[in-house]
């Protein structure tokens, strides 16, 4: 029996929520400067519980920008996702690495408005969304004496290359 996504301790293992959010914009950032186009294939999308259990949603859309923060913004507008949900992208806008307001993105071809299309989220949204709360995968490291410190947090970043050999 395969283990749903809250059912696993695979979550774990990635770090959380927010932090898995964080360490997919830190790759963002890494590879900007190998960045040539953004290309989303929406040709078939995916609503409700993917990426594995979802539902096929035939779109029949493309989109591409050397912007990619700009191509993911407009494709979360086509399937009416609030743009305030996926933290890496936030993260990335906050970054510097995109436009990711959209009214500041020239939309060449079809209008947004004549392809929309609701999608319906995945059943484990909420949980998703904890990345915008109150950080759940630090732990304080102050005594009991109530002195704080600093916090201290799992993050895994990406390196450029292999570790060196010592």
């Amino acid at each position: 029996m395969k283990a749903t996504w809250g059912d696993s301790d695979k979550r774990k293992f990635h770090v959380g929520i927010r932090a898995g959010n964080y360490n997919m914009y830190l790759g963002a950032q890494m590879m900007k400067p190998n960045w040539g186009v953004g290309l989303i294939d929406g040709f078939e999308g995916m609503e409700g519980n993917g990426p594995v259990s979802g539902t096929p949603v035939p779109h029949r859309i493309a989109i591409a920008s050397t912007d990619f923060l700009a191509a993911d913004r407009v494709g979360l507008a086509c399937m009416e996702i609030d743009a305030g949900w996926p933290g890496y992208l936030n993260y990335a806008y906050e970054g510097g690495l995109g436009q990711y307001d959209l009214a500041k993105i020239d939309v060449v071809g079809a209008k947004i408005a004549d392809v929309q299309r609701k999608y319906r989220l995945h059943a484990d949204v909420d949980r998703m969304l904890e990345w915008r709360g109150p950080m759940q995968d630090c732990r304080p490291t102050w005594a009991a004496t109530g002195v704080r410190r600093k916090r201290i947090c799992r993050l895994i970043t990406l390196e450029a290359g292999p570790p060196a050999k010592a």
